[in-house]
Order: structure tokens, then sequence, then C-alpha cells
């Protein structure tokens, strides 16, 4: 390692724990407190509070990913509270980490100030896309991953132990692949490459990725779930694959916000839409030009970034949506700014990411009111304002609820208790037996209350455009709703199209 090589790297190791403070305190001020009903967020709420009171994934209720996101928000809400805060906290953390990762990635086969441009650069698209930043398997996943590389990159930590480096990057690739299995595809990547830098290091890399994957097997047999996560997977591969795929830079919102935002700010918005799209091809016409570093582990390196960039869009599989996109991104960005680094005039990039994220620190947030709930005190849209409290008033928290078919972030937010294993029934890929699951576990504990969106064909082909078209209603569901519920909340009084209805005794 050269003299220069040896000053960025002690350098960088003192610039990501700032860029990591700065960006934590960033994202928790933009999405600490800030809750909308996403479709998928409720999964890991709703689970990890499950897990805190108990509950064990797969066995006591339905789970398709991996259980590690279960149990870390569940240890989460056990020891400091069940709260919407701490787990935005966790999130806010995991963002801020890949953020001084892309630091200490770039900056060491760069320099300092490029890869801390770099990282301000990634959180200011982070603060101003607008997709929502939440609670989700593929940003705790994706965070480890991008750790993990970060461990191994050439010339980390010199003069400290290259062994307990390389097992905690082992350490945190296998925890990851206990949170999102696809991840597998970059960690044997990973094996691949210190197999041909460093032979030596494998074992020690081997070891760390062992002891996670062992220890939840042996946690989930101890709990007696192990047959039921090998039951999901196969469940996974016949249902979850076919009906979620979804093409590649499919843009699921639409174009209409853009135009009423008006042209400066609809462009803005637009690009952010696109820049997880655009980042693939950008980043691989940017490699046909840039300058390798001189060392040849720095050469190889480079290889692997764009060997993990690839798989990290694979991990990315059936959804290659633009909002799916961006949860792998940080790999691809890494890549970007390393291939741009020997192209571009550094003083202008550091300006550029200077005025970007400054602007994107002040950028104009929606109108948000505040609510108390059981989950803390909760900042909302007007319209999620008006619905809540419809909600709240006479939904009180520990009773039971059902909630048809797919919002299951009310059952964190309102705290209560659903009767069933699923938190969510997707239209389009439930089978029959899941139905019928669901209606066993309905008629032995009728719920007080259901809380129905009727969702339209039209709303479920543009959010899951694969689904079985077959299967995008439940009747039995709804027979058994007209049997035995009353609506409480007549249609176009509660807003987004949902109705309260109530248990007929």
């Amino acid at each position: 390692m050269s003299h220069d090589q040896r000053t960025a790297g002690y350098a960088t190791r003192y610039a990501w724990p700032v860029v990591f403070v700065m960006a934590l305190a960033l994202l928790w001020l933009r999405l600490g407190h800030w809750f909308y009903l996403s479709i998928d967020e409720g999964i890991y709420l709703e689970g990890g509070r499950r897990v805190a009171g108990g509950q064990v994934p797969y066995r006591d209720f339905f789970v398709v990913t991996g259980p590690g996101s279960f149990w870390l928000y569940g240890a989460v809400f056990h020891f400091f509270g069940t709260t919407l805060a701490n787990a935005r906290f966790v999130l806010c953390c995991e963002l801020a980490a890949i953020c001084a990762a892309i630091c200490s990635i770039v900056g060491r086969l760069t320099s300092v100030v490029f890869g801390t441009s770099s990282a301000a650069l990634f959180l200011a698209m982070l603060l101003t896309t607008p997709y929502p930043l939440y609670v989700t398997h593929r940003w705790d996943s994706n965070a480890l991953a991008l750790l993990a590389l970060a461990l191994v990159v050439p010339g980390t930590a010199p003069g400290t132990g290259t062994r307990v480096r390389i097992f905690a990057a082992g350490a945190c690739a296998g925890t990851a692949v206990c949170v999102t299995p696809p991840i597998l595809f970059v960690v044997i990547l990973l094996v691949a490459w210190l197999a041909w830098t460093d032979a030596r290091t494998v074992r020690h890399f081997a070891v760390g990725l062992a002891l996670p994957l062992l220890a939840a097997a042996g946690v989930l047999v101890m709990q007696g779930a192990f047959g039921d996560f090998v039951r999901t997977v196969f469940w996974d591969a016949s249902n979850y694959s076919s009906s979620n795929s979804l093409t590649y830079g499919a843009l699921t919102g639409s174009f209409q916000s853009f135009r009423r935002a008006g042209l400066p700010a609809g462009l803005a918005a637009y690009f952010d839409a696109l820049w997880p799209v655009l980042l693939p091809p950008l980043a691989a016409l940017a490699c046909l030009r840039f300058h390798a570093p001189q060392g040849d582990g720095e050469k190889r390196f480079l290889w692997l970034l764009g060997a993990a960039s690839v798989a990290s869009l694979a991990a990315c599989y059936p959804r290659f949506g633009a909002a799916q996109l961006l949860f792998g991104s940080a790999f691809l960005w890494v890549f970007f700014c390393c291939a741009i680094g020997s192209l571009v005039p550094r003083l202008s990039y550091v300006w550029v990411a200077l005025c970007v994220l400054l602007a994107a620190a002040g950028w104009p947030k929606a109108d948000l009111r505040r609510i108390e709930t059981p989950v803390g005190t909760l900042n909302v849209s007007k319209l999620h304002h008006v619905f809540l409290n419809n909600l709240l008033a006479p939904v009180k928290p520990g009773q039971d609820v059902f909630v048809y078919p797919y919002l299951p972030a009310l059952y964190f937010a309102l705290g209560v208790e659903n009767p069933t294993r699923y938190s969510w029934l997707q239209p389009g890929m439930m089978g029959p037996r899941d139905v019928e699951s669901v209606l066993a576990s309905l008629r032995a504990k009728p719920p007080r209350w259901i809380i129905w969106h009727d969702f339209t064909r039209e709303f479920i082909l543009k959010n899951w455009p694969s689904s079985d078209r077959a299967r995008l209603r439940f009747p039995e569901m709804e027979s058994y709703f007209s049997a035995n519920y009353h609506v409480v909340t007549p249609d176009g009084v509660v807003p987004l199209g949902y109705r309260l209805l109530e248990h007929n005794q």
C-alpha cells in the first residue's frame, strides 16, 4: 500500500462516523414520526409486535421472507417499547450506515473528499425520493450486505486485525441472508473474491457467515417452526414469484402528481422517481471509460463491485420496479462513483454535492398533522388523520380486529389483535387453503370489527400486474362478512374507501 493510499485510509476512517451522524440526524427529522398507510411496512411492524408478544414466525403467523427482520423489530419492541419511533430509528440507522459505507468504500478507492461527497449525494436522493422510505426487510439486508462489502475493501483499517474484520464481514453477510435469502447472490461473490485475492481469509469469512445461519436454524428448531419454514419456502416458489413479478423500471405510481407539482418541481420529482432505473445503465457506461487504481487489489475489488451491483439487482427478484430497485441502489451508486472518480473535476463535484444536499435538507415537507395513537404520536397527512380518527373512536386497543385484505399497518397503529395467522391476504396470490385457514380462525373466534377495503381490479393489477386473474376476489370471505357483520360506517364517510363492519352479536 502506498503512502497516499495509507493516508486516504486513515482520513476515511474518521470521515465515515461524521457522515453517519449527520445522515442519521437528517433522516430522523424527516422519517422519525412520519406514518403513512404503506401496504408493506405493516408486515414487519405487526410481525415485530407479534414476536415481542411471544409469537413465532412461520408457526404462529404467516411469513414469506426470512425471520431476521421480525426478530430484529421484535427485540426492539420488547426492550424499548412498541412505538413507531423505535422502529423508524432502526430504519434511520440502517440508511445512515449505508451512507457511511458509501463514504468508506468510495473514499478508499478515490479520495476521502470524493467519498464524502458521494455519500452526501446519495443521502440527498434518499431525502427527496417520491417513494416512501419505510421499515422493510430490504433495507435491513442491504445495509448489512453493504457493510460486509465495506469491511473487505482493500486498505480497510490499516494496522488492525484482518481476521477480525473478515469475520465481522461474514457475520454481517450471514445475518443479511437470514433477513433476505436472495442476498445470498451477493454473499457468493464475496466468498469468490476472497478466494481469488487471499484464500487464507475465506475460512474466517465462512465462520462468520455460518454463525448467524446456524443460530437462526437452531432457534427455529427449538421453537418448533423449522418445518413451517421449509413449507414456506415451497409456498413462495409456487405462489409468490409468479404473482409478484414486475418488469424492470415499472412505475406503479401515477404521473399526474408530477404534472400537478408544476414544471420545475415536477421535473425534479420525475428524476427522483427514475434515478434508481437509470443508475444501472449509467454505471455500465461510466465503467467503460474510467481509469482503475494502480494496485492489483483495487482493480480486483472494482470487479467485485461491478458483480455485486448486478447481484443486488438479481436479489430484487421478482419485482424490478423503480421503487424496488431503490433498495439495492447503494451497490450501484458505489460502483458508479468509483467509475466516475477519475473523470469529473473533484472540486466541482464537491460543490454540486453540497448544494444538492442543502436543497434536499430544505426540501418542502408534506402538510402533516399530529395524532395520538397506541404506538405514540404520529405525523400523518390530512386524509390519514381523518381516517385514523374515525377508527380510533370505536376501535379500542386490545380488541379483536381483522383488516381485509391487505393493510397490516392498521393492526400496529390501532394496537389491536388479529385472531388469524394472516396479517394480509394478497388478491391474486393467496390460494384456497390460505383463505380457508383465515375463515376457520374467524369462525372459531369472530372478531368484533372488520376493516374492509374493497380493492378494485385496476388497483390490484397496477400494483401486482402478474396476479392470477381468477383469484382477484375472495367470495368466501365476502359471503362470511355479509352473513355475520353489518356496516357501522357507511360508504363515503370513512376516507380511502374503507368500511368498518361490526359483528352482529
